[in-house]
């Protein structure tokens, strides 16, 4: 078990965060620390913009961390879920990205 940090980006909307921490509750995974905050500069994210062809704007989207310990397999399940989440636009963690269904490289901490 390794201490892991997860990054995502996902739309300001009502719920949306209750279904993150739903997720890893309904699984059984525990959460260390949780921090939201609302994303006001988009410059790191403008390659999210690009390779979904949308255009961020004020409010309406925030990065949250969640740091947890978990095994490299369980990591890989925990990215795949979020990902499907429908308010999640990308989810990273030290190796991976998923913007939408889609492996990156990038890394978005």
């Amino acid at each position: 078990m390794i201490e892991r940090q997860l990054t995502l980006i996902m739309e300001n909307k009502p719920g949306a965060l209750a279904r993150v921490v739903g997720l890893f509750h309904q699984r059984g995974y525990n959460i260390d620390s949780l921090h939201v905050d609302p994303i006001t500069d988009f410059k790191p994210y403008e390659f999210i913009e690009r390779e979904l062809n949308i255009k961020f704007q004020k409010n309406e989207v925030s990065r949250l961390i969640i740091k947890t310990t978990v095994g490299d397999t369980l990591m890989r399940q925990i990215l795949r879920q979020i990902n499907k989440l429908i308010e999640v636009i990308a989810v990273s963690d030290n190796d991976n990205t998923y913007l939408k269904g889609i492996l990156r490289d990038e890394n978005l901490l």
